[in-house]
């Protein structure tokens, strides 16, 4: 998902996909896939409620979903594929929608003989084909058919099935898919990219992710920006680099510079290019990338203090607790990744807003 060194734009799209994708999967997907609410809960967590509609815009539940034996958590949200509605993982930081083939519909699906593979960095793989088919978001349809990936098969690729996330998706699992809406291109596909952009109207200006905080257990996803909706955000504006092929304009979503620091470490206001998804259980730097060398430990300590400041933006701080709560405070800390990822834990913190239209990313601080 991530470069810092720019490759060649073919080469920098697989490269980013398969590593940070597979990293962020296979750190997350640990030993199997559980969803449920703490036992002995008596009353339910908050959620969200959806408020009435905007002439443009509308605002969607958005499932919290709390998964795996370290209880991390995803988003998911509900949407419709060639007649067929179904739940798939929002990954802000992936772009365009990828399919189970049997949990898609059949209703005006035209499936190619062309052929798509992706392998992620954790062995995890998605055999299939690329297809059209018609897309809605809470009964929006989309103005045309949409290029998706129908996935055939997930398999695991020898030696890494220790540490394979097959266990994501599939019949009676969370997920029956990724809709990932970067404003970036990030698919080996270049006309595989984000869904919403072939909205109708207004609901194709941008998107706004609410968690409700780390306790709720239902958000909003609102599609269609629109003055009321965006007040009080603080957007950064991002550079546009391209087009796809039919002119939608392509926005570096991992160009904002965000100065990192960490208590009692030789990292203090270090710039580095940031991406902000959804996808990600929890916060993954890479400390090489902030100039100092590979900590002895994979998460911050307990107790450390950790800082990411976006000027004009947000001023976010943590100090990790005891024990550590996986999408709350864990910060991985020895990637490889070519970017900072902030993932779950921003996102409850702060509601962040996609402007498809204008390429800039939004933050309100909850």
């Amino acid at each position: 998902m991530q470069t810092g060194a720019r490759l060649p734009r073919k080469a920098w799209t697989r490269e980013t996909w398969r590593r940070l994708r597979g990293l962020v999967l296979a750190l997350v997907v640990l030993l199997g896939i559980a969803c449920s609410s703490p036992e002995g809960s008596v009353t339910s967590p908050p959620g969200l409620i959806p408020p009435p509609p905007e002439p443009g815009s509308q605002s969607l539940p958005m499932p919290v979903r709390t998964l795996g034996n370290s209880r991390f958590r995803l988003l998911g949200l509900r949407v419709g594929v060639a007649g067929s509605e179904v739940e798939v993982l929002l990954d802000s930081g992936s772009a365009g929608l990828r399919i189970l083939s049997s949990a898609a519909g059949r209703f005006g699906l035209e499936r190619t003989g062309i052929p798509s593979t992706v392998t992620f960095a954790d062995g995890t793989q998605f055999l299939g084909v690329l297809a059209r088919a018609p897309f809605s978001l809470g009964g929006i349809q989309s103005r045309e058919p949409v290029t998706i990936q129908l996935i055939d098969q997930i398999t695991c690729v020898e030696p890494l099935v220790a540490t394979c996330s097959d266990n994501l998706f599939g019949p009676g699992r969370p997920f029956a898919g990724i809709l990932g809406t970067s404003l970036d291109e990030r698919s080996p596909d270049r006309n595989l990219f984000s869904p919403l952009t072939r909205l109708p109207g207004n609901f194709r200006s941008g998107y706004i992710v609410q968690t409700g905080g780390f306790d709720s257990v239902q958000g909003l996803f609102t599609v269609g920006l629109t003055e009321a909706n965006t007040a009080g955000f603080s957007f950064r504006q991002l550079p546009q680099v391209g087009s796809f092929p039919d002119g939608t304009p392509i926005w570096r979503d991992e160009a904002l510079q965000v100065a990192y620091s960490i208590g009692n470490t030789s990292i203090q206001n270090v710039l580095s290019p940031t991406l902000f998804d959804s996808g990600a259980s929890d916060i993954f730097l890479n400390v090489r990338l902030l100039g100092a060398a590979p900590f002895p430990t994979s998460t911050l300590p307990p107790g450390s203090e950790w800082r990411a400041l976006l000027e004009g933006a947000f001023d976010y701080r943590i100090r990790v607790g005891f024990p550590v709560t996986p999408s709350r405070d864990r910060i991985f800390v020895n990637g490889n990744q070519r970017v900072q990822l902030l993932g779950m834990p921003l996102f409850f913190n702060a509601d962040v807003a996609f402007d498809i239209e204008r390429g800039r990313i939004g933050f309100r601080l909850r």
